[in-house]
């Protein structure tokens, strides 16, 4: 699919220069993501270049100017788009960075330079919804009929999936996206990250997505493996799956807000339940924290519509309503027949399971869905996970050495995104927990 190049006219501003004095992996970092010879977004005087108009061909953002998404869509096309360790990106209102499958974006932040895209509202005046997000599009496979789907929200038609399944949409590397979930159409919100049919080319490694208006992250299709993965706060699901994509995802943890926020993970097939390639996302050492007494809709996993899973080595704490809530009689059968795997995986509190009503294919109890997830592997509901805080705005996810049940499934040894034995890496400086707005 070749993307159109005339959809947007206006003003670009914007200065190519080499090198980020300063910038590294020692370098002076504080709440905003900046290191020595980074543009500080706190200083008002800071240089700010506004991005207006489609990238066209290889471009590179360098750490000492803010880039502004100034009031449009910005879309890249036609090579990569390099951002620098230390570089902060601000979306204003309406604004979305859209990567087409013609183009890749290689986002290589350090943890105490991660590259910070952000609201370009002050500091303290920030709200979920300030601008829209990243949107990457690829050409792997997806289960619609004709093998293609058409983005959600856009003016411009975008359509994603093909048949290449090691589709590269790019890089990201300690990169965090905030604040984002603009509506860009009538109940069309974005969300932080959006992975339309992004194939195995595809590398996403220390990125958090925090504050945003809905889901965290979206897969429709394609498959691409991640690790070292945080959600914060997401107002809908934190990892959405859909449209069958199929990939590993290592070392998450998600943490929804008290007030808002759906479940942690919720993966269906689509309208055809039946579809190929199935949805089947496999999570490995992930750490669920759910919005405990206050949250309405707080659940774990939503499995839906025929979906293959994979929980493995998994923490879940916290947990308002369902661990894992089963819908439809197709992922019944998935379970049935091995395409849903949970293993080594912690239930943590008194909470129970679901099941959806289905009164013309009644299929297993609440107490059958239990039964089956006790008897699947060496999964322990009702345990101590000893998880040190589960504090909204200053977690500490990493159990103390010996005192949590070991994860018994194909992950590190442990349950739970972190190591008890090893670093904590949810603590390191690339990461923010700040809820204020």
């Amino acid at each position: 699919m070749q993307m159109k190049k005339s959809w947007f006219v206006g003003a670009v501003a914007l200065a190519f220069v080499t090198g980020c004095p300063g910038e590294g992996e020692d370098g002076d970092v504080g709440d905003t993501g900046t290191a020595g010879g980074c543009a500080d977004p706190s200083d008002p005087d800071a240089p700010r270049l506004s991005i207006t108009e489609e990238i066209d061909g290889d471009t590179t953002w360098t750490c000492d100017n803010i880039y502004l998404l100034d009031q449009t869509v910005v879309f890249v096309s036609n090579g990569t788009l390099t951002i620098e360790a230390g570089t902060t990106i601000e979306g204003t209102a309406g604004s979305a960075l859209v990567v087409t499958d013609t183009a890749r974006i290689d986002a290589q932040g350090t943890s105490s330079a991660p590259v910070v895209m952000t609201s370009s509202q002050p500091a303290g005046q920030r709200q979920r919804g300030d601008w829209g997000g990243l949107v990457l599009i690829g050409t792997a496979p997806v289960n619609l009929d004709g093998g293609f789907g058409v983005a959600e929200g856009f003016q411009i038609p975008l359509n994603y999936g093909g048949a290449d399944p090691g589709h590269d949409c790019g890089s990201l590397a300690y990169t965090r996206v905030e604040w984002a979930g603009f509506e860009i159409s009538v109940d069309n919100e974005l969300n932080g990250i959006t992975f339309y049919a992004c194939g195995t080319g595809t590398t996403v490694d220390h990125v958090q997505v925090h504050m945003g208006s809905d889901d965290g992250m979206e897969m429709f299709g394609g498959g691409f493996d991640a690790s070292h993965v945080i959600i914060t706060g997401a107002g809908d699901d934190s990892i959405d799956c859909d449209q069958g994509y199929r990939g590993t995802l290592s070392n998450v943890f998600v943490q929804q807000d008290p007030a808002v926020g759906d479940a942690c993970f919720e993966w269906s097939n689509g309208s055809n339940f039946t579809a190929t390639p199935l949805t089947g996302p496999t999570v490995v050492n992930g750490t669920c924290v759910g919005s405990g007494g206050n949250g309405d809709k707080s659940k774990g996993a939503i499995l839906k519509e025929g979906t293959e899973a994979g929980l493995i080595d998994t923490i879940f704490a916290n947990i308002t309503n369902d661990f894992i809530l089963l819908e439809t009689p197709e992922t019944q059968l998935s379970a049935e027949g091995g395409g849903i795997t949970v293993d080594g995986t912690l239930f943590c509190g008194a909470n129970g399971f679901g099941v959806g009503e289905d009164e013309d294919a009644p299929g297993w109890t609440v107490e059958e869905l239990l039964a089956w997830v006790e008897m699947a592997g060496s999964n322990q509901v009702g345990a101590d996970c000893a998880l040190p805080s589960v504090t909204w705005g200053s977690p500490d996810v990493q159990p103390p050495p010996g005192s949590a049940p070991d994860g018994g499934g194909m992950g590190g040894g442990y349950a739970g995104a972190v190591d008890p034995s090893g670093e904590n890496w949810t603590l390191e400086p690339w990461v923010t927990y700040a809820t204020g707005s």
